[in-house]
């Protein structure tokens, strides 16, 4: 709509009509001529609304477009803008006002004239109906029980309604169980996406809480136990009884229980909420008897007794023995060696039994052994006495009469038969009889451990005996000083001479050799021969075993030379016989062994090279063959698959021959200068062509010939072989044809046109 009407001549004046026009609408004087250029008026103003259907709550943006940069855009919602948000409850119109002012003033006077234009337009948004919740709810019957219900009622939304609770999946039930106590976040969501949210509590009633009181037995074990229970919180009318073993009561008082026994308690409320609590029944201090035996003094008296000590229980204790009577005294005597019951009795007569055993002493025993007489003194035999068993110090005697000694050697005994008494501190007495005899005569053996190399002072003797006196034995290497130790060692490998004496001063010798362990030895290993006469490719090992590493190996030719590498592998040898020797990192060296080297094979013959016509190479040869190439000061490099006795060459060069047999190659053969011409131009009379080259997908080919002939083509590689071969059928004059290149490789290829005695080769590139 627009409020005011402005009409500008400017333009018009600009065109020299301005004064024409004035007078057509009454006007006299040139008093309105406009100062200046007036804003455009705007034109039609549009609406765009990025939703024009939203969920109640949902915002979505309106945008005017059309009014000039210089108006303003204003709203009927008091925004301005050319864009606003809105949130809608409900389907709502929105309009928007574009004002344009301009001002104008008259040639002829100092009035402003100000002129507003206004446009407008309308779009409404529309609204989804608003989903409304209400709800149904059923609390947890007990404290933190799971059977909390609640039931979502829905009204309004679009479309089927589906419903979450604490963040789970949407689903389409809207009733939720197993729910414990709790603020439960709900959502509910149409089929346009539209979403009303909320939360509902379950409330819980308070926990049952139940205190006890526990009375213990008197005695241990006793079954006068009682306990009495109270419960608090709930929802009151509490039922109480001890599972397995009472009805449910409605005072929670139970008497007659068992010591050291665990009892479930049960108390449940008028909901049928239940409560387990464990209670353990106590007792009585135990009764704690500590008894005291004392041993008899020797195997098989009544001598010993046993001293009671107790606590816990009620005191004023009374104690007996088996099935005798209880006394206050608290030790029995006159015991055997057995195991007694001991039983206590409280003040309350609560008892407690324990078990003690009288031990009596092991019986003495004596072992004797004889040390017999030397081959000097006729009493120098001994008897060395050790006791087992028995009470304290034991003193010893040889037979009845003669004086005890405290010492376990009785010595300056003869040959002969004796009975050894010992006696202990309590006079309890045992018996050993013993034989003295003469001494075997004194004999050594010696073994020997090995040195480590042929000049180590690592190797040793070990010498035993049999026969003499003593175990004070004193060993030597003859002419070196005696030591008691039986091993000789820091020996080198060598022949020893060694002795043996023995307590009484008896002799005996013998003789040892101690050898090298780790002997150096040398051996031939594996041999390569030579594979071609003159070559130098063999190859020759040597065992070494023994020794000590590192090892320094020499090998010797014919003609006396050491060759540079002193390792028991040798490469790159020539034929030949080869003398080896060894040393190790001790100097140590053992005989030396001989290694021979032949040639396996031959050496071929130097082939020859010829040149037939001007196309081709041919070698006298059949196998083995390899073509070489050679272009300026360049070494010669092999033509690749040219291994047959013909070669067409495909580019100018020295070209040559080597043959290898068995793996020996030969000389190469004199080089034949080839000089390739006609590679790109034809010969004539044979005008050959090939369009284009490269050739991609198809070998095209102009042919011209003045003579009337068949035409052979044949598609060579680099190496001459034989790849593709084409025939065309006579003709004379031009003639064009072509092939497909499917399965040949890209490269270079040469390209031999034959018709009769002319030809033409042509350089081909496959891409």
């Amino acid at each position: 709509m627009q409020k005011y009407i402005q009409m500008n001549f400017w333009f018009l004046g600009h065109l020299g009509l301005g004064f024409l026009l004035l007078g057509f609408m009454g006007f006299s004087s040139p008093a309105w001529a406009i100062q200046g250029t007036s804003p455009t008026a705007p034109t039609a103003l549009t609406l765009t609304v990025s939703s024009a259907t939203v969920c109640a709550g949902t915002s979505t943006s309106l945008t005017a477009a059309g009014c000039p940069a210089a108006g303003v855009v204003r709203w009927n919602t008091a925004q301005t803008g050319s864009m606003i948000a809105v949130t809608p409850s409900q389907p709502t119109s929105y309009t928007a006002f574009c004002d344009v002012t301009t001002s104008t003033t008259a040639t002829s006077s100092t009035v402003v004239t100000t002129t507003v234009t206004t446009t407008t337009a309308t779009a409404t948004v529309q609204v989804y109906s608003p989903i409304v919740l209400t709800f149904n709810t059923q609390s947890p019957l007990c404290n933190n029980g799971n059977d909390g219900v609640i039931y979502i009622n829905s009204t309004g939304g679009e479309g089927a309604l589906q419903y979450q609770i604490n963040n789970e999946p949407f689903k389409v039930v809207n009733i939720f169980g197993n729910l414990k106590g709790g603020t439960y976040p709900i959502t509910v969501k149409d089929t346009k996406g539209c979403i009303a949210q909320t939360s509902v509590e379950l409330k819980q009633p308070p926990a049952i809480i139940v205190s006890t009181t526990i009375y213990n037995t008197k005695c241990v074990g006793g079954g006068d136990g009682a306990l009495v229970a109270s419960a608090t919180g709930g929802v009151g009318d509490f039922r109480y009884f001890i599972q397995d073993l009472t009805e449910p009561r409605t005072v929670g008082i139970f008497n007659n229980l068992v010591a050291n026994t665990t009892y479930t308690l049960i108390v449940s409320d008028k909901n049928s909420c239940v409560v387990f609590t464990p209670v353990t029944i106590g007792q009585a201090t135990p009764l704690i008897i500590k008894l005291t035996p004392a041993p008899t003094r020797c195997v098989g008296t009544a001598d010993g007794s046993i001293t009671v000590q107790a606590s816990g229980g009620a005191g004023a204790y009374q104690y007996k023995l088996g099935n005798g009577s209880f006394q206050a005294g608290v030790q029995f005597t006159g015991l055997a060696a057995t195991t007694y019951q001991i039983t206590v009795q409280d003040g309350f007569g609560c008892l407690g039994t324990q078990s003690a055993t009288v031990v009596q002493p092991s019986a003495l025993s004596l072992t004797a052994v004889p040390k017999p007489v030397g081959c000097v003194n006729p009493n120098s035999g001994s008897i060395i006495v050790t006791s087992a068993g028995g009470t304290g110090a034991v003193t010893y005697q040889v037979s009845a009469g003669t004086t005890p000694q405290s010492s376990s050697v009785i010595g300056g005994i003869p040959v002969g038969n004796y009975t050894v008494v010992g006696t202990d501190v309590n006079g309890c007495t045992g018996l050993a009889s013993v034989v003295v005899s003469q001494a075997a005569p004194l004999k050594v053996q010696a073994a020997t451990l090995p040195a480590t190399c042929c000049n180590c002072p690592t190797g040793s003797v070990t010498l035993t005996s049999t026969g003499g006196i003593g175990t004070g034995l004193q060993y030597q290497i003859i002419g070196q000083a005696y030591q008691a130790a039986s091993q000789i060692s820091k020996l080198p490998p060598n022949t020893y001479r060694l002795r043996v004496v023995d307590n009484g001063g008896c002799t005996d010798s013998t003789v040892a050799v101690v050898t090298n362990m780790n002997a150096l030895t040398l051996s031939q290993g594996t041999v390569k021969n030579v594979s071609c006469s003159g070559g130098k490719d063999g190859e020759a090992t040597v065992q070494i075993a023994g020794g000590a590493k590192p090892f320094t190996v020499y090998w010797q030719t014919a003609q006396k030379d050491t060759l540079k590498t002193y390792t028991a592998t040798q490469t790159a040898l020539p034929e030949g016989t080869y003398t080896v020797s060894v040393r190790d990192s001790n100097r140590c060296t053992t005989s030396t062994v001989f290694v021979s080297l032949t040639a396996v094979n031959p050496t071929p013959a130097k082939p020859t090279v010829t040149q037939v016509a001007n196309s081709t190479l041919t070698v006298n040869q059949t196998a083995g063959i390899q073509w070489y190439l050679s272009t300026g000061n360049a070494a010669g490099t092999a033509v690749p698959n040219a291994t047959g006795p013909a070669l067409v060459p495909f580019a100018s060069g020295l070209y040559y021959v080597i043959v290898t047999v068995n793996g020996c190659p030969s000389a190469p053969s004199d080089a034949i200068n080839f000089v390739l011409t006609a590679l790109n131009e034809p010969v004539a009379p044979l005008s050959v062509r090939v369009v284009p080259n490269p050739v991609i997908d198809r070998l095209r080919l102009e042919i011209e010939q003045p003579e009337r002939s068949a035409v052979q083509v044949h598609l060579l590689d680099v190496s001459g072989r034989l790849i593709k071969s084409y025939q065309i059928p006579i003709f004379t004059g031009k003639k064009q044809v072509e092939w497909p290149v499917e399965g040949i490789s890209t490269g270079a290829y040469l390209l031999k046109v034959a018709a009769d005695s002319r030809q033409s080769v042509l350089r081909v590139a496959v891409e």
